[in-house]
């Protein structure tokens, strides 16, 4: 497809509609030119359209989107992923009729926009930068194709139900945070000797022993945990005292056993996913980091096919001459605060394809302006970000949790060389979050070093 060829349909999703423009041709005197001149045409020229419309109004629906799509046909949809739900219908619209769909990444397209000097926050100025990021010559190869590389690439079926399946379990382990909390701070005084215990299936088709035997639920719980629950309840202060178990309480507790129980089931999909033979040699490299089921998942759904972080199969790395200023970073309020102070013209070398990686897991970081200062903030996907967290606190940081191969060792080696760094009274430099953030980098750099070997050409 060719630049002359194609007519470019821009959807900006938003929670419950889309705002749409179409360009021909890239503006003749640029996108910020085009966007004063007809931003105030929105009705014809960047229309909206709503999924569930209200009443009375002149709101346009879903089935207009198709009819306007259909009337206008466009050769390929700009799309941001605004959310496997949000964007799911429109997309769902635009496969049905034909149309090809090209993603653009959030940070891409916000980099175009303020480069284009359009506005923020503008559903149309938006709609309008990702129709014309599709006929803009920077984005096209000399063949006068359009360059790959500026979109995602297309992921599978597989990477698309693991990302579902992964949204779906951290969903259900957010709704049940605060019945717990709630269910805990009721025993409390309701049956204080287990208000505070650890209960957890151990078997699937079987729910946590505390939360079923509230529930009543004796057929979900071993029979021997059930009983010790039920003698131990009975020799309870809160029985002696003619306290009893609120109804609440055992509602609140069989939500949870049907929470477990999905769990369970959502878990056992995922690991027939994971252990799909395409993924065999990132499951290999995952092994030596001992990552869990659903660290594997959310860093597929991330990083597969890793190729599309290649050049030609190899790694993309730049060299250039330079100035490499010296940068200062401190702490204020909880920020780091960036400095740069003046340095040296030297030849340096910069990975490309290790920083999309970083980027894409949520360990890369990027430089905002805050009043006079310059504030370094994590960029990339948050959700990543606290796997790799989770990772840290749990297996890095309580000894003897790391695999004992290479991979681990060089991680334990790490950690106590951060650690053996001191000050001149000898307290320790690097503590807390600052500790916990140069582990999760090392983890990053780790495997996208042992992906390499086993992808790249």
């Amino acid at each position: 497809m060719t630049i002359e060829s194609i007519r470019s349909l821009g959807v900006d999703v938003s929670k419950s509609s889309v705002t749409c423009h179409i360009l021909t041709q890239y503006p003749v005197g640029g996108l910020k030119t085009y966007w004063q001149k007809n931003r105030t045409k929105a009705n014809s020229l960047f229309p909206s359209f709503y999924s569930s419309p209200k009443a009375k109004t002149n709101q346009k629906s879903a089935f207009d989107f198709a009819d306007y799509v259909t009337e206008n046909k466009p050769s390929i949809a700009i799309l941001e992923p605004t959310g496997n739900h949000y964007s799911r219908l429109w997309a769902r619209i635009l496969e049905s009729l034909g149309i090809n769909i090209l993603w653009v990444g959030h940070i891409e397209l916000r980099r175009y926009r303020g480069g284009k000097n359009l506005p923020n926050k503008s559903d149309a100025a938006d709609a309008l930068a990702m129709a014309a990021y599709a006929v803009d010559q920077e984005n096209y190869l000399e063949t006068g194709e359009l360059n790959p590389r500026q979109f995602l690439m297309h992921r599978p079926q597989p990477i698309d139900n693991l990302r579902e399946l992964v949204q779906q379990l951290e969903h259900l382990n957010r709704v049940q945070s605060p019945i717990i909390n709630y269910t805990r701070q009721a025993l409390a005084w309701q049956f204080p000797e287990k208000a505070h215990s650890k209960t957890e299936s151990t078997k699937v088709g079987n729910v946590p022993p505390l939360w079923g035997w509230l529930a009543q639920r004796e057929t979900e719980v071993h029979p021997a945990s059930y009983k010790s629950i039920t003698r131990k309840y009975q020799q309870s202060i809160a029985v002696q005292l003619g306290l009893e178990i609120d109804p609440i309480v055992r509602l609140h507790a069989d939500w949870l056993c049907d929470i477990d129980i999905e769990e369970q089931r959502l878990e056992v999909e995922l690991k027939v996913l994971v252990n799909d033979p395409q993924f065999k040699i990132y499951n290999e490299i995952f092994d030596g980091f001992n990552f869990g089921l659903r660290i594997r998942a959310r860093l597929l759904s991330r990083i597969y096919p890793f190729e599309a972080f290649l050049s030609n199969g190899k790694q993309l790395i730049e060299r250039e001459v330079r100035e490499v200023k010296r940068k200062e970073v401190s702490r204020d309020s909880g920020k780091s605060v960036v400095k740069f102070l003046p340095g040296d013209v030297k030849r340096v070398k910069r990975n490309r394809s290790r920083d999309a990686f970083k980027l894409r897991l949520g360990m890369g970081t990027v430089l905002e302006q805050s009043g006079d200062k310059l504030v370094e903030k994590g960029s990339g996907s948050a959700l990543c970000r606290m796997n790799f967290w989770q990772y840290v606190i749990t297996k890095i940081e309580i000894d003897g949790r790391l695999p004992d191969n290479p991979i681990g060792n060089e991680i334990a080696l790490y950690k106590e060389t951060l650690k053996s760094k001191v000050d001149a009274s000898g307290k320790q430099l690097l503590n807390g979050k600052h500790l916990q953030n140069k582990l999760m980098s090392k983890v990053a750099n780790l495997l996208f070093r042992e992906l390499s070997r086993a992808i790249a050409k």
